[in-house]
């Protein structure tokens, strides 16, 4: 039988081509070991099997490496061994001992048997052997050090054990540190206690992550369906190649061996990583476009805007009426777009997620309105007081010696949107590290130097994906009335939230417009919603419809969140010209206001974004010309002064719906874009459109 394993392991390895790369590897550590004065003990070697494929060949063989991963290393061991010495590849190998053989294992077979949900995972019922599962990183500790392999010699110069390559211990899965070092190893020929070379001995690295169920994400934000779920972190050791390249707050898939480790009575599940994935997201072909929204696109063709803007009347309808807050949650259709399924919105050149933060002095409303765009969002972290915004740094509980890293609210929305709710609320020092999380990107942990190797204190920059939404009432500005007076850049306040602070955010919409009429309208709209509301029985209320569903809204998102628009050189001098003029006509005018040095990638993400929620592949001129109104629209609001004469409306009437949606609102929008021409032509007229490359 061992035989027959044998000879189908030399044949599979040959017929996939693994047998050849095995030779090239064992020929350049051939010439390493030729170079140095003392050879190696271990000789390790990397195998990549596809289950599926082994078992199509071998069915016994690919059984053994599914269900005992163990007994097949052996296997793949002995194979590699006798290769080695019948080719004659690596001198230096005299022993079975000096092979150690990884075998990675990239997928399992499609069947539930092999599915291991971190949900169900118990200690009582688990078998050894290899399952893939999927889960989202939620802790870390630093790179480590692990003894990969050690040689032990007897110390009676006369028996069998005190040959050089007798006694080698390998690293196995799932094997504690205590399985390879220890210094009670006794010999099995005289009894002798056995001693370590500590020369030979081999050191690789190390990781330690914790992993939740995805299913735990909707706890961490307000869903309906969380409550009374609890879901428990697991323990995943990552070693060596496996350790890099890992993000707190990703959703990765795993291949890898549950181990049990029973530990004075306590009893700790853990799982040996065998190989780790980024977990990428396939568009369902069965999520199409849904039938309102698609006859709502097909009604609206004739004009570049008024699909989005239609989207935005339809939007949370059952929260505030349609017309009121409408720039708002247009900004919120538009973060929701920006996100992608994958990831990929920093490798693409959209400028990335963007960042919306609402000022308006009913904030309980604002409340309900983000907390309704969070269902929408794929992953939402809503942070409250009791959890941790970065990241905390603790003494890790496994015995490495090291800290683990746990990471906060805007860690874990990685690829969503994170909703910290009042700004205004905030502590000055965390809204101090808030800003500077966003402006660089990254969220800076200091390690303490007790962690380090070197001791001393260490930093460690983790990169956050995510969309970062937020309120503020702009009535609770501390600040006295003579400084507020002689404050000339700040027309409208942001309540307890620093102007620096504000400048992080893509689109800071003011709700709370500088015309009364409009405000009154508005707030009469919600009187009367609330009090149709309330004299609505209980049934009838569940049973008035929206113009867009909420199930419609999320499967149209499902559809846009794909779509990848390339931006056109037209559009790209638009939004070029734009931020030249801006800069250089605010900066030198009497009545100059600060422009953020960040609003070139926000123009650019707005103008994707607006693509996206229009269904289209392209970044068109119409988006980039409504990128920049709504940019000089959020400019207006805060600081009082439009150099291209808007006039900022946060929520319009029925009656001049129009005016907002049809060919009045396209004829607006081509006079916007005449003055906008005419003002890049006066200050960035050393701008040409960029030519496309053939």
């Amino acid at each position: 039988m061992q035989n027959s394993l044998e000879e189908s392991t030399v044949e599979y390895l040959d017929r996939s081509g693994a047998l050849q790369k095995l030779i090239q590897d064992c020929r350049t550590r051939a010439e390493i070991e030729s170079r140095q004065d003392k050879p190696s003990a271990v000789f390790r070697f990397v195998m990549t099997v596809d289950p599926v494929d082994l078992v199509n060949f071998d069915s016994t063989l690919g059984n053994l490496v599914l269900h005992y991963p163990l007994d097949a290393g052996r296997i793949f061991q002995d194979v590699v061994y006798l290769s080695i010495k019948a080719l004659d590849l690596i001198p230096q190998v005299e022993s079975r001992n000096q092979i150690l053989v990884h075998l990675s294992i990239p997928t399992l077979p499609s069947l539930p048997s092999y599915s291991l949900s971190l949900r169900d995972l118990s200690c009582q019922a688990v078998e050894q052997r290899y399952f893939q599962f999927e889960g989202i990183v939620s802790s870390m500790t630093n790179v480590i050090q692990y003894t990969q392999s050690a040689r032990y010699q007897c110390p009676e110069s006369g028996c069998v054990g005190s040959e050089p390559y007798t006694y080698i211990r390998l690293h196995t899965a799932g094997a504690s540190e205590s399985r390879t070092i220890r210094p009670d190893f006794e010999c099995h020929y005289c009894g002798n206690i056995l001693e370590e070379d500590v020369s030979c001995r081999v050191l690789a690295d190390k990781r330690v992550v914790k992993m939740m169920d995805p299913a735990a994400v909707p706890g961490l934000s307000w869903s309906p369906g969380a409550e009374g779920r609890r879901h428990q972190a697991v323990t995943v050791f990552l070693r060596e190649e496996l350790v890099q390249g890992i993000e707190m707050g990703a959703h990765y898939t795993v291949v890898g061996i549950p181990t049990i480790d029973r530990c004075r009575g306590n009893i700790t599940m853990s799982i040996e990583a065998n190989s780790i994935f980024k977990h990428v997201v396939q568009p369902s072909p069965s999520v199409a476009l849904p039938d309102s929204v698609a006859r709502l696109h097909q009604d609206r063709l004739g004009s570049p805007y008024s699909f989005a803007a239609s989207l935005a009347f339809a939007f949370a309808s059952s929260v505030s009426p349609p017309g009121t807050y409408h720039k708002l949650k247009l900004s919120m259709l538009l973060s929701l777009v920006s996100t992608h399924p994958n990831d990929k919105t920093k490798e693409a050149k959209d400028g990335g997620g963007l960042h919306v933060m609402a000022v308006g002095s009913d904030t309980l409303l604002l409340s309900r309105l983000l907390t309704y765009c969070t269902a929408m969002s794929s992953r939402c972290v809503h942070h409250t007081v009791d959890k941790h915004l970065f990241a905390k740094v603790t003494k890790d509980t496994h015995g490495t010696g090291t800290c683990s890293i746990d990471a906060g609210s805007l860690l874990l929305s990685h690829g969503g949107c994170c909703f910290l709710g009042d700004l205004g609320q905030m502590k000055k020092d965390v809204q101090s590290s808030l800003q500077g999380v966003m402006e660089k990107d990254a969220v800076t942990v200091q390690i303490p130097k007790k962690y380090g190797d070197s001791g001393v204190l260490q930093s460690l920059e983790l990169p956050i994906s995510c969309s970062v939404w937020a309120y503020t009432d702009p009535n609770t500005c501390k600040k006295p009335a003579a400084i507020a007076a002689v404050d000339l850049y700040l027309q409208q306040e942001l309540g307890n939230v620093s102007k620096t602070l504000a400048d992080c955010f893509s689109l800071v919409c003011y709700m709370d417009g500088t015309s009364e009429t409009g405000d009154i309208y508005a707030e009469s709209l919600l009187v009367e919603d609330i009090l149709n509301s309330a004299m609505l029985e209980e049934e009838d209320v569940e049973n008035v419809g929206e113009l867009l569903s909420t199930e419609d809204i999320k499967q149209f998102l499902q559809v846009a969140c794909w779509l990848q628009p390339q931006l056109t050189p037209t559009a790209e001098y638009l939004i070029q010209g734009y931020f030249v003029s801006s800069r250089r006509l605010r900066s030198n005018n009497i009545q100059s206001c600060p422009f953020p040095p960040t609003a070139l990638r926000t123009l650019t993400a707005v103008a994707c974004a607006h693509a996206k929620l229009s269904l289209r592949t392209y970044v068109a001129e119409e988006d980039a010309l409504m990128s920049i109104y709504l940019f000089e629209e959020s400019v207006t609001s805060r600081y009082g002064y439009s150099i291209l004469g808007i006039q900022p409306t946060p929520h319009f009437r029925h009656g001049n719906i129009v005016q907002y949606l049809g060919k009045e609102n396209d004829t607006q929008m081509e006079h916007f874009h005449l003055q906008l021409l005419r003002l890049i032509s006066s200050h960035a007229q050393d701008l040409t459109i960029r030519q496309p490359e053939e």
